[in-house]
């Protein structure tokens, strides 16, 4: 990832500390140049800085975690830390995004595959879902801690982590959104996205549970249980309404990220 940053404003952020959505592309601009120069040790320093990150944030949360800590989790000095990303915010931002960025985009990919094979007809709901929900299905059975700290943030994000994680996923699931209306004209969108907001909800829950599966899956299991984990999903999103349409929770209000 490579990103621009004017003057004055990256060494204000960094001297503050201050961490926002917008200071984060730029925090993390420098970061990545930074160990891009670095010799394939210090490379290494950095990937088990995330890497312990990634468990000690996914278990105990933001709070509950001290740059003292994840320096000893990932055997490393603390100084070490200190230099690679500056604060525990920005380090927080890093192990999150490094994960979460490439998933939505492969989740993109399968979608625009898709509707090339389609041909421009309507897809089949399960084949959307299948696109939306098997990147970070997979991606969590292969870094079972991201997902509890996927799921973590999603719930409960750290105050300074809210409006990244809408900025990233909103354009995301605005195209799902478009997919899933087009294939599902007698549902009303705003129906379909509360149920979305449902499914993601099962996919985060199930998917923590089978990343501490490891000794009984194998692949065929894993394939097994994500299909039927699309058909629950897609049997919901086509389902008639429960209550009517004026007794329905706002769903714009649902989807805003938390002040705070």
């Amino acid at each position: 990832m490579t990103s621009t940053c004017e003057g004055n404003s990256v060494n204000r952020i960094i001297m503050q500390s201050r961490l926002t959505y917008n200071s984060y592309v730029c925090i993390n601009g420098v970061v990545n140049r930074k160990t891009r120069n670095h010799p394939a040790d210090e490379r290494e320093t950095v990937e088990r800085l995330l890497d312990a990150a990634e468990r000690l944030f996914g278990e105990l949360g933001y709070d509950g975690v001290g740059m003292r800590a994840l320096a000893e989790e990932a055997k490393v000095n603390l100084g070490a830390a200190t230099y690679h990303f500056g604060s525990k915010e920005a380090l927080y931002i890093e192990t999150f995004m490094r994960r979460f960025r490439p998933t939505n985009a492969e989740r993109l990919r399968l979608l625009r595959e898709a509707r090339t094979e389609s041909d421009g007809k309507p897809l089949a709901v399960e084949k959307i879902v299948d696109c939306m929900v098997r990147p970070p299905y997979m991606l969590g059975l292969k870094h079972p801690d991201f997902h509890e700290l996927l799921a973590r943030n999603l719930f409960m994000p750290p105050p300074f982590l809210h409006t990244a994680i809408h900025r990233e996923m909103k354009p995301n699931l605005d195209i799902f959104i478009r997919a899933l209306r087009r294939s599902l004209p007698e549902v009303p969108e705003d129906l379909i996205r509360l149920r979305t907001m449902f499914s993601m909800g099962a996919l985060l829950m199930f998917s923590v549970k089978m990343g501490k599966m490891r000794a009984a899956r194998n692949a065929k299991f894993d394939e097994s249980i994500l299909k039927e984990l699309v058909r629950f999903i897609a049997s919901g999103l086509q389902g008639t309404p429960a209550v009517p349409a004026e007794d329905r929770p706002p769903i714009s209000r649902l989807s805003q990220p938390p002040r705070g």
